[in-house]
């Protein structure tokens, strides 16, 4: 049997405020809630970390990227507060490796499609382009981003080229294998990612020399001549 999760996931709630808040603050600029976890997801999946400060602006959809909003409004401190737990949600999803639940927008046939998800998470890549260039040179990466590019290029394809639209009946299969894929990719970049986020060794310096007539550091309160410098006193 399986322990139960500690990842704490936002209630229907919380997502639906979150959404609310984001549209209020930025509106037709800032992610909408599947774009936002497709790009946390591949923030957890990035093999450099990203500060709040540099994905805030991001999601806000606020042309500069260095004016992260200052928490001097209800409405900011409650966007940082609900990011910050549902980015946590997601990186716990994706950490204890027992399945991924998306935020997936439906239509009204009740049908996801995916790509805001799908262009979420390159945007998130592009948070670290150049640790992500990896892509371009391992088949294993390549093919587990595959569906997250073709469901990208189905709403904005290359250049003049017409968008490729997917099946209906392939379309489930195809946001299924980005689902996998995504947990492929994060145990890909895992070692490197442990490595980039475990704190720094501190400098040692040497000890500090102790006088003769200093405390003891042993705490015994007396001297050190007295104590443990007596066998080094002649």
């Amino acid at each position: 049997m399986n322990a139960p999760s500690q990842t704490r996931l936002l209630t229907d709630q919380e997502l639906a405020r979150l959404d609310e808040l984001l549209a209020a603050i930025n509106p037709d600029e800032s992610m909408l809630l599947e774009e936002l976890d497709g790009f946390f997801a591949a923030l957890a999946c990035s093999p450099e970390p990203v500060s709040e400060d540099e994905y805030l602006p991001v999601v806000l959809g606020l042309e500069d990227r260095e004016a992260a909003p200052a928490d001097d409004t209800p409405d900011v401190a409650e966007i940082r507060r609900l990011l910050q737990k549902h980015r946590a949600a997601v990186s716990g999803q994706l950490f204890e490796g027992e399945g991924y639940s998306p935020v997936l927008g439906y239509d009204e046939d009740d049908q996801a499609h995916g790509n805001a998800w799908a262009v979420g998470f390159v945007r998130g890549m592009g948070m670290r382009p150049d640790a992500w260039a990896v892509v371009e040179e391992d088949e294993e990466v390549a093919d587990a981003l595959e569906p997250v590019f073709r469901l990208v290029e189905e709403v904005e394809p290359d250049g003049d080229r017409e968008p490729e639209p997917i099946a209906d009946d392939e379309r489930e299969a195809a946001i299924e294998s980005m689902l996998d894929g995504v947990m492929d990719i994060y145990d890909y970049f895992r070692e490197q990612r442990e490595r980039n986020l475990a704190p720094k060794e501190p400098i040692r310096r040497d000890p500090q020399k102790v006088g003769r007539n200093d405390p003891c550091p042993c705490g015994s309160g007396r001297k050190y001549k007295a104590c443990h410098g007596a066998d080094t006193t002649h």
